[in-house]
């Protein structure tokens, strides 16, 4: 009995031509891809088309738009595009990653910051969680720091604390490498290092190299804001690792410049971050259960170690730095343990309470007067010091005290 479709042999299917078997499919030799010609159709829609290369297409166009290459960017056009970034940075295609990164950077160089609030969270999430550990970590991290600086600060606080206590190295290192770019471009004051210093013990003897060395990063941030006292909360870690953290140069701040690429105008400034006055007092270290603010600061003026008293004065100078004002506080319980290390045995302590009070003036203004009242004397005193870093020191805080229509030194002392 012959079979119709038996077209097998010894050999099994090895000499079957294809076009001999017979099926119910009709499949094209060739399949046809679906159509993606969304040239003519909104930009909105292309945002959210089905073929990945038609979304790295558009996402590129909304960030050429975004970044003024398409005609005078402004905060409008970015408020309107506020509910596409979120999605963007959640692509899935590997292809659209990068366009998402420079459509978001874009936008966040020209969005108000009441725009970034409802999205804020979103935004930090995925930069940490899903870009800051891939392929395009530098870009991640540069949206990172402009988010925080356009009022998302909170959001990518919480987004860098969680991604530093991942247990997957790559998220941890660059959680880590992100807070220390955090650090040194926009200050103790802008980001709150606190939280992740005290992993820091544990992080810099972590398994994966990577992991370490961001951590080793981190310590140089931060001890270039806060001082050697740094090192007093690194309890458990090896001596010569301590030892080579301490001989470490310490890393430069950065003033931020956002380039634009194709633009005339080859570096654009952003507009300052916009922080509430500093409660200087609350930022100062305080023992626990005590009423008395900055009453464990206070203390660490004291210390036999002139380091710890160094670190002393540098917290509150990296704490004035980049600030704008400050809210009212009884700020003489700051200034007399400043004044009293104006006699300090160490020229480098008497110099860096010299400049915190410099930057303590600026930011008060005339408010300062009854103040300077009170360590005129002995400022004026220290002007005649031969040392080059302490004369430097009182350099400054002169021209802090004599800028504008508050008092010079000379009229304070009288």
């Amino acid at each position: 009995m012959e079979i119709e479709n038996d077209v097998t042999t010894a050999n099994g299917f090895d000499d079957v031509i294809p076009s001999s078997i017979k099926s119910d499919f009709n499949v094209a030799e060739h399949a046809q891809p679906e159509s993606d010609d969304l040239s003519g159709k909104p930009l909105s829609n292309r945002l959210v088309a089905t073929a990945p290369a038609v979304r790295k297409a558009a996402y590129l166009e909304l960030a050429a738009i975004l970044g003024g290459e398409s005609g005078p960017p402004d905060a409008a056009a970015a408020a309107e595009h506020a509910d596409h970034i979120p999605r963007l940075l959640a692509d899935r295609a590997p292809i659209c990653h990068e366009g998402a990164l420079d459509a978001t950077i874009a936008w966040l160089e020209y969005v108000s910051p009441e725009a970034v609030v409802g999205v804020a969270g979103a935004v930090a999430k995925a930069l940490m969680e899903k870009h800051a550990p891939g392929k395009y970590q530098p870009k991640a991290i540069a949206a990172l720091l402009s988010l925080l600086r356009r009022g998302g600060a909170e959001p990518v606080q919480s987004a860098l604390e969680a991604g530093v206590r991942s247990k997957a190295p790559k998220t941890c290192a660059a959680a880590l490498k992100a807070s220390a770019e955090a650090l040194l471009e926009c200050g103790a004051a802008a980001f709150d290092a606190g939280p992740v210093v005290k992993q820091l013990p544990t992080l810099l003897q972590h398994r994966d190299k990577s992991v370490r060395d961001a951590a080793a990063a981190l310590v140089g941030a931060v001890r270039h804001w806060l001082g050697d006292g740094i090192f007093s909360q690194l309890k458990g870690v090896p001596v010569d690792r301590l030892t080579a953290l301490r001989e470490a140069p310490l890393p430069p701040t950065k003033k931020h410049l956002l380039q634009r690429q194709g633009s005339s105008a080859a570096v654009v400034a952003p507009p300052p971050m916009a922080m509430p006055p500093l409660d200087l007092l609350a930022k100062l270290p305080r023992s626990k259960g005590s009423k008395e603010p900055a009453d464990a600061w206070e203390k660490q003026t004291l210390s036999d170690k002139w380091s710890e008293r160094k670190a002393a004065a540098d917290l509150v100078a990296s704490l004035l730095e980049g600030q704008s004002s400050l809210k009212p506080a009884d700020h003489g319980l700051v200034l007399r343990p400043l004044k009293r290390l104006y006699q300090d045995a160490n020229v480098n302590v008497a110099a860096s309470a010299i400049k915190a009070t410099g930057l303590l003036a600026g930011l008060l203004g005339s408010d300062f007067s009854a103040l300077a009242r009170r360590t005129a004397p002995a400022l004026l005193e220290k002007g005649a010091d031969k040392k080059a870093v302490v004369a430097e020191a009182v350099r400054g805080c002169l021209a802090a005290l004599s800028t504008g229509s508050r008092p010079t030194l000379g009229a304070a002392g009288q």
